[in-house]
């Protein structure tokens, strides 16, 4: 939300075609302000009634929950440092330009979220007040083997060379999905029925992080990029993919006309995909738009874009092979579709109704007592 206000506002010049727009601006700092507002305004009212004296063990529930917290807390500070510090520094400055890039987040933000990780394999075993370590070690370590012969094997499947931070990525989320999967079906093998909706929730949401991490670390070390220079019947390879230029022909559009190139997507030989990416102007504004073309798959995206014309019959092409991009935004999903599944659980209202009916009714005031005769006036 802040990003979109400072980009939509005008304050900061986006790359993106993101049009300058003040009213959509304020509009958009009002629901800042009452989503912030509205969290610590209940935040507030809720504190009196959160206040507690149980003790607990240095290795329990309550711990696991504050430490993934504070994780959480730190981890969102980096961003939002990484982020707007260049532009603090320009306004304090009075136009000097700073850079932050990939170089802080991989050095500060990737250890926040592989110890987060960590913590979210213990978290199905974690008890209130005391946890047995060396128990849930003794559950864990097994399961860690398996995820790290997963983190060397998936990777070999998708790509030709193995990377160090692809195997922990990997690893990590299949600890993550193992650790989680092992303990819903020992809890369902145990009591022979369903667990209760915030249960699930938070399985399906612990899932999702570790979805993210393979679609995030997978789609940043085995993603291929190339810019060409394409001939008519040309075809180049780009990882396991093979792309054949069959040339570009004429389009008339609504509002305007369009170079649209025609290319052939192969695998093992075999035909996939036509793309067609098109290089368009339209005519009212006489503007140049490049339109991408896409093909989208679960284990990965193909891209390809149109640029100029450089001889008779060669064009420049653009590739894009981003694998597991998708399931960055498919973990996302998981994880607020767990956050939506553990609010519907319905022990929740049953417990603010037992509360309200033990809840002894305040007591009325008495009726006041009648004056006596001897004070009662006549009208």
């Amino acid at each position: 939300l802040l990003g979109a206000f400072i980009v939509r506002s005008g304050v900061l010049t986006s790359v993106h075609s993101f049009a300058v727009d003040p009213p959509r601006g304020a509009y958009i700092l009002g629901f800042l302000l009452a989503v912030v507002g509205g969290a610590l305004t209940l935040y507030a009212l809720r504190a009196p009634v959160m206040a507690s004296d149980a003790r607990y063990g240095g290795v329990s529930r309550e711990v696991l929950l504050l430490l993934n917290n504070v994780l959480l807390v730190v981890s969102m500070v980096t961003v939002l440092i990484g982020t707007r510090a260049p532009l603090a520094y320009e306004a304090w400055t009075g136009g000097g330009k700073i850079s932050i890039g990939p170089p802080y987040f991989n050095a500060v933000f990737v250890p926040l979220m592989a110890a987060l990780g960590v913590l979210l394999c213990a978290a199905p075993y974690a008890r209130w007040k005391q946890m047995p370590l060396r128990e849930v070690a003794r559950t864990l370590v097994p399961v860690l083997v398996v995820a790290v012969v997963l983190g060397v094997g998936l990777p070999l499947i998708f790509a030709d060379v193995l990377r160090w931070q692809a195997i922990a990525a990997v690893a990590l989320a299949s600890w993550i999905l193992l650790a989680h999967g092992q303990e819903l079906f020992t809890r369902v093998k145990r009591t022979g029925r369903t667990p209760p909706l915030a249960h699930l929730g938070m399985h399906i949401a612990h899932a999702g992080f570790a979805v993210t991490i393979i679609g995030v670390c997978l789609t940043s070390h085995y993603s291929s990029e190339r810019d060409l220079r394409m001939t008519v019947g040309e075809t180049v390879s780009i990882g396991a993919y093979e792309f054949r230029f069959d040339g570009v022909a004429g389009k008339q559009g609504p509002n305007y006309v369009a170079d649209r190139g025609n290319i052939a997507v192969l695998q093992d030989g075999k035909l996939l995909e036509f793309l067609h990416p098109e290089k368009r102007r339209y005519t009212a504004s006489g503007s140049v738009m490049t339109e991408a073309s896409i093909d989208p798959g679960f284990f990965g995206d193909v891209y390809v874009a149109l640029g100029e014309p450089l001889a008779a019959d060669a064009w420049s092409v653009r590739v894009h092979v981003k694998p597991f991009v998708r399931w960055v935004w498919l973990g996302s999903l998981l994880m607020a579709l767990g956050g939506v599944v553990a609010v519907l659980d319905p022990r929740y209202r049953r417990l603010r109704r037992t509360q309200a009916l033990a809840t002894p009714p305040a007591p009325q005031p008495a009726p006041p007592a009648a004056a006596p005769a001897s004070a009662r006036v006549a009208p």
